[in-house]
Order: C-alpha cells, then structure tokens, then sequence
C-alpha cells in the first residue's frame, strides 16, 4: 500500500482492512450457521425449546437450510399471538430500521457518492485516493492524481448535497418512526384492549397511611372515589421471615435430593420422549411407572427413612457426614436423617408463622377493580390530595413481582436508587481507561507512545498494521460490550425495583449510556479526550473531524457485529458452555431439570446495541455509504436472529406490553440531533458557514416532533385508552360471532390486524400474556406454595416426590420452567 519514502498510514481508509474484515466475518458467519443448522436437529431442546411450552408454533422445515425461508414467512401476528407484544415491538423496530437504512443507502449508491466522487474523487467522505483512482480509470471523474480538477466554486455547490440529504434523512427517519409508533400504539391499544388478565384489571397503590392498611378501609376508600367496584385487596405485608425460612429450605432440599441420589444411585435417565424418567437400577432401563405401582414398588419408607424402590441388590451405602468445621472433623451422621429432620422442623415452622404470625402491612397493596377500564381510570387519576400519598400505577404481572422489594421503605429505596446511580457514575469514569486503551490500537502515533518497537514493526507490515489497527480494535470493542450488560443487570435488580419488567426497562437506559457514553463518545475522542477538556469550543469541531476519521472503524464494527456475531447468536454459546460445566454438577432430578431450562431473553441486553448502530449510521448517512450499506445487512441478520430466538429458543416472562418503544424513539430523537450537529461540524470543517448554519432549524423540528411524542404518544403506550376497552365475560364467549366473520375475510383481507390475531387466539384459549397469568394471584407464593418433599425422580411431566408419608407424584406446571 506505502511507498519507500512514505510508510504506511493505516489511519487512511485502507481496501485491505475493510476486505479483510468482511473474509473473517463472513468466516465466522457461515461457520456459526452452518453448525447451528446441523446442532438444531441434534438439540431440539435447546435451540426449539418453547416448543414444548408453546402449542401451536408455525412448523419450521426439517431440511438444513429450509428453516429459513419458513422463519421468513412467520408473519406479525404470529409474532404477536406466540411471542407477545414486548417481541412485535422489538422486532418491529429492526424492520423499521431496515427500511430506513435501506432507502439511505439507496440514496447514497445512486446520488450522494457518485455526486462527491465526480467533484472530489472520493466515494466516501473518508475515502483517500483508492475510490478516485478505481473509477478514473473508467469515468474519467477525476485527475491523473486521483484529485478532483474542479474549481473551488464547484466544491462548493457540491456541498448542497450533504444540506439537501440531512434534510431528507431527517424527514424520512422522523416519517418512519412515527408510522410505527402509530402502528404500535394501535395494536398495543386493541391487543390489550381485548383481553381482561388479573393484570389489566389491578393496579399497584403505594404510599398507603398506616390508618388503611386493612382490607375493609382501603376497599371503602377505592370505592368511595368513585371509579368501579373492587373485587379483592392484596395488601403487601413484611414476609421477610418467611422468605428466610424458605431460603434455607431450599438448601436442605438441594441438599437432600443429592443425599438420596448418592444413596439410591441414578433414578432417572434422560428419555427423547419424556426429558427425565425413573428408572430401575437392576435392568437400568427406563420405566414408565403408573402412580399405584410407584407406591407399591418405591413408596414405602423403611423405618430408617430410605426409599424402597423395588429392588433389593442395591450396593449403595447411606452417605455420611461430620458435623464439625467443613466437615472434616466432629460426630459422624446419617446425612439424609440429618437433612429429613431439618426439613421437618422448617415445614412446620412455615407452617406455624402461615397460619398465626401477623404480618406487619406495609404502605403498598395490589388492588383487583371489576373492569379493566375501572382500573385504567384508577391508575391515570390522582387519588389524593397530599404528595407521596395512594399512589397508583399500573400493576405488574403476578409472576413478575419481585417481592421482596416490597419490603423496602420509602428511605431504603430511595437510598439504593441514588447509591447505585452513583456507582455507575463511578464505573462510567473507570471504563474511560481500557476504553481509550482500545482506541489507542488505531493510530500508530498512539501506539509509538507506548511500545515504539511494535510501532516501527506495524509501519514495516501493512498486513500486520492491517490486524493490530483494523480489525482487533473492533474486537476488543465487541468483547467489552458483551461483559459489561450484565454488570448493569446486576446493579439493576439491586437498586430495589418491584417487578422484573421494570429492572428490564431500566437495564436498557443504564446499558445505553454506557454504550453511547464510554464506547460512542469516550472512544471515539479518545485520542483528544484531555484536549477537549482543556478548551470545550473546540469540541464541535473535533467531534465532526473524529467522525470522519474513525468511519473505518464503525464499517469494521459493524460488519463483524452483523455478518459475524449475529450468527453465533443462534448457537447460543452459554447455554451451549452452561451444560459441560453444570452437568458436572448436577446429581438430583431438579439439579437436570434446571439444565434443560431454556434461556431468558433480556432485551436489556440485546436492545441498546442496535439503537447505537442505528444512531451510528445516522450520523454517517451522507458522509458514508458504507455504513450506510453494512449497516442494513446488520439489521437483517439481527431481525432474523432475533424473531428465531424470541419464536422458539428462548423465553420472555417479563411483562412489559410493549413498553420499550418509548424508550427507542426518544434515543433516536438524541442520535436525529447528533446527525444535525456533527453535519454542522463538517461543512464547517469545510469551510462552508452558511451552509451549516442552514442546519439550524432542524434540531428545533426535532425537539418539537419529540415534545410531541412526549405529549401525545406516550400516554397511549403506558395506559390502555378507555374507549378501546371492550366489555367481554372472561371466558371470551363474546367475540364467537365476531370470530366467524373474521376468518370468512381472512382470505381477502391478509394484511396484518390486531383485532384478527385477539379475536384467534381468544376463539382458541387465551392471549400468551392470560395463559401466563391463570390461576395467579397477588400474593407472596411462600404463603400458598406446597411444601413438597425432595425429588427422587420425573417421569416426563411428573415428578416424584418423597416424604414421611411416602411418595407421590405432582405435575409440574409450566411457569417452573418459564
């Protein structure tokens, strides 16, 4: 690429990198589809593990690679009836993306490049000589030098071009986004307008005087405002001491089930058909056992507590252990009588403090109105008059509280809020260091700095500059922006929120200003951070001079994140790493079931990276086709990648109803503004003033479309509109007829509909967010829980259970599992 008498500059755009990257992408890409077309027929429970969860999923071809092509005809309300709103909404904005970035880079291949290579012989803003050189030789575009051989003027009138484009780009992105909005606010209205789940019919009150706090007073105070009829009051009380006791239970059980495994030896096997079944250790063959033969044949406790399981040349010795430090030293016991009668003596205290202890009420209860629209009405009012007093809000799911948050006062919670708050502040600071060690990788003036020598080797080698400064940045940046999610999950779940829908809302706002922050900002002024402190009017200028020079690395970024990460995705790795790992330590039947739990789908995780890429193409939108072009591929890999796991591979109990859309127009509304400025910083940079100074108006149309998003969209997306509230009996024997007619204009009529997809689902059972929430109430499940004995055993959907009495068996119900 150099010549002698200059050495190689890899900050230069070079055709090198950016072939070089797409070979190692596309490498990884095929190689990780590939093995995941093979592994899903060999792990169906893994990778189409909600199949087994979820009757009625839209059958994927069985051929290699036919599954794709049935994955690309699922259509939305297929989305929407097994997946649930939380998936169309995500899903739905990939498309968004696609069509925006596609229509971009349209513009960009066949107007705005063409147009900047014919006045300066660059295709993109970054480009050098290489472009203008390629194309001279067959346009003629451009001088013997590869320089444009226009006059100043003409550069100038070039310019328009980026003014022009900013202004589309703005308009169309503005256009799209909105189109969805509306999109989603109108099958989110309609969707749960239809269904009447105990979750749309509760809200959540806080801030309860303590003169309340009873069931009868806190009804006549409801009902005495006027809003509907109260059908039950589940007041939140303080079941610490509850929780504790059954903490410790559950290690006695853990415990115990792995003392009667070491005892009995295996009494399961893994079956195709049934997961986990009993087996008898004579033939050690799987046997299905009725319940009568299993208490005939295993039920029956010998005197000292074993299980007789039906045979009798067992060589299997009780286990035993010391009771002294780490169990080394001290009186020799029985382990399993040691753990029965300490699982005994917590089962009979949890059963003394259900049934006597009085629970201190606390200030927070979940209110169940007769209606939905009473309850919508009750959670969009003010129901008091003083501040911090009978608060409502919306409820979560039942299976989505996090009880013992609820425990908190409003001084603990207050506390964490800010504590944690505070923390990520300080962990912001702190990446600022491996961030900008990672940047230093691109600029071998940089690395000089550091280790002279590997500079001297990397000016010597352009294919050794080509890997240190093109593609191991990206990696690197990949590997940090894979880790560090889960910190924030973590903070998350410990800054006290009530329900895991709302620690998943507050994950994607931490995890997006770490990702725009410390591997958006930080990163790319890295090499001028201490600079910019140091005189802050230099700032816009810096950042659009920043953005021009750092454009290769974001086409690397992207393409490795689209053509080569998405792929591993399918294979998901930790599930696929967990089973090695925890399979040995796994002993007990419950130990295998956790195993074979599918994975969670935190959109937390999976949700900010692709805003920031989106706001990334933005801002290169006119400077850069190829982000422009990389960037559409990466969202077509993430939305089938996606709409695969959310369909069949992984679960997502959370229940949000779609609340995340917010939280993506706002970001994008902040990335439309950065476009604006780092556009205004450019032409500037060029020396164009009038030109950029034409920008103005747009971020103020920016800040009034998002006032206006704020005012009148929002609302829409957190509440459902009373006038789309249908009054219905609960078993949905009311839409039969409007059932009827809708399938005879199915095949007219093919185009997506909210009210087809309800009216289906409620014909057939019930929406996926009701099925979830049957027979759940709003109550601490230590109060209701049985107490069941230790597993010895699953056969299929059963489990069998030991106890003093004997055993016996119980059907397992689909939210163990989800």
């Amino acid at each position: 690429m150099g010549h002698e008498d200059q050495p190689y500059n890899p900050q230069e755009p070079s055709a090198r990198v950016l072939s070089t990257q797409i070979i190692i992408a596309s490498a990884l890409g095929v190689m990780a589809l590939f093995s995941f077309c093979l592994l899903r027929f060999k792990w169906p429970k893994l990778y189409a593990a909600r199949r087994a969860r979820r009757k009625g999923l839209p059958q994927l071809a069985n051929s290699l690679f036919g599954w794709m092509l049935s994955l690309y005809n699922i259509s939305e309300d297929e989305i929407l009836e097994h997946a649930g709103l939380d998936a169309f909404v995500f899903l739905g904005f990939f498309k968004t993306a696609i069509k925006l970035l596609f229509i971009c880079s349209v513009c960009g291949v066949t107007i705005i490049s063409p147009i900047r290579l014919y006045y300066t012989g660059k295709y993109d803003q970054d480009d050098d000589k290489f472009v203008g050189q390629l194309w001279k030789r067959y346009l003629g575009y451009v001088g013997d030098d590869g320089v444009s051989d226009h006059e100043p003027e003409d550069f100038m009138n070039y310019l328009w071009v980026y003014v022009i484009f900013t202004y589309i780009f703005t308009m169309l992105t503005a256009y799209l986004m909105l189109k969805q909005t509306n999109k989603v606010v109108r099958i989110r209205q309609e969707y749960l307008g239809r269904q009447s789940s105990i979750t749309d019919r509760t809200i959540r009150l806080s801030g309860i005087p303590r003169d309340m706090r009873t069931d009868t007073a806190l009804k006549e105070h409801i009902e005495s405002l006027g809003i509907g009829t109260v059908r039950s009051i589940k007041i939140c009380r303080n079941w610490a001491n509850l929780d504790r006791l059954f903490d410790e239970r559950d290690k006695v059980i853990q415990k115990l089930e792995r003392a009667w495994c070491e005892y009995l030896g295996p009494t399961w096997s893994k079956s195709p058909e049934n997961g986990l079944s009993l087996i008898n250790n004579e033939s050690s063959q799987p046997s299905e056992i009725s319940l009568d033969e299993a208490e005939e044949t295993a039920g029956l406790l010998s005197s000292n507590g074993a299980v007789q399981l039906g045979y009798s040349r067992r060589s299997y010795s009780r286990p035993k252990e010391k009771l002294g430090l780490f169990g080394w030293f001290g009186k020799e016991v029985d382990v399993i009588d040691r753990y029965t009668y300490r699982l005994e003596v917590l089962d009979e205290e949890i059963r003394t403090i259900r049934l006597e202890e009085e629970f201190e009420a606390l200030g927070t209860a979940f209110v169940t109105m007769d209606s939905v629209a009473s309850a919508q009405m009750a959670a969009q009012a003010v129901l008091d008059p003083r501040p911090h007093k009978i608060l409502a809000d919306t409820a979560p799911a039942p299976h989505d509280v996090i009880w013992r948050n609820l425990y908190m006062s409003t001084k603990e919670r207050f506390i964490r809020t800010y504590s944690i708050t505070l923390i990520i502040a300080i962990l912001s600071v702190a990446m600022v260091v491996p961030v900008t060690s990672v940047a230093s990788f691109l600029r071998i003036e940089s690395i000089r700095k550091v280790w002279p020598e590997l500079a001297d080797l990397l000016e010597r080698s352009p294919w050794a500059s080509t890997l240190v400064t093109g593609i191991l940045p990206p990696f690197l940046f990949t590997l940090l922006n894979f880790l560090m999610p889960y910190v924030y999950v973590y903070l998350s779940y410990a800054q006290g929120s009530v329900s895991h829908g709302e620690v998943e809302l507050s994950v994607i706002s931490k995890n997006f200003f770490y990702v725009f922050f410390n591997m958006f900002v930080v990163f790319t002024v890295a090499s001028s951070y201490w600079s910019f402190l140091k005189d802050t009017t230099k700032l816009a200028y810096e950042l659009a001079e920043k953005l021009r020079e750092f454009s290769l690395f974001y086409v690397d970024l992207i393409i490795l994140q689209g053509i080569g990460m998405y792929p591993f995705r399918l294979l998901q790795f930790g599930s696929v790493l967990r089973f090695p790992l925890f399979a040995i330590h796994c002993k007990s039947p419950r130990d295998y079931r956790e195993l074979y739990k599918p994975a969670i789908f935190n959109y937390g995780i999976h949700l900010p990276q692709p805003i920031l890429i989106l706001i990334i193409a933005l801002l290169y939108s006119v400077i850069s086709t190829k982000i422009l072009t990389f960037g559409t591929l990466y969202f077509m890999f993430g939305y089938f990648t996606y709409k695969y796991q959310l369909m069949y591979s992984m679960v997502h109990p959370q229940h949000s109803t779609g609340r995340a859309w917010p939280l993506i127009v706002r970001r994008v509304c902040f990335g439309l503004v950065l476009f604006h400025l780092a556009m205004a910083g450019i032409l500037a940079l060029q020396k164009a003033y009038i030109l950029s100074t034409m920008l103005a108006p747009l971020p103020l149309t920016i800040f009034i479309y998002w006032y206006n998003f704020e005012h009148s969209y929002v609302p829409l997306l957190y509440f459902i509109a009373l006038r789309a509230i249908e009054t219905m009996p609960e078993d949905g024997s009311a839409i039969e007829d409007a059932n009827t007619e809708e399938d005879e204009d199915d095949e007219e009529d093919v185009s997506f509909s909210a009210d087809r997809v309800v009216s289906r689902v409620r014909s057939q059972s019930r929406t996926l967010d009701e099925q979830r929430e049957r027979n759940l109430t709003y109550i601490n499940p230590n109060m209701t829980c049985p107490l069941d004995g230790p597993w010895i055993g699953v056969d299929g959907d059963d489990v069998i259970l030991a106890n003093s009495e004997g055993t016996r068996r119980r059907r397992m119900r689909l939210e163990e599992w989800e």
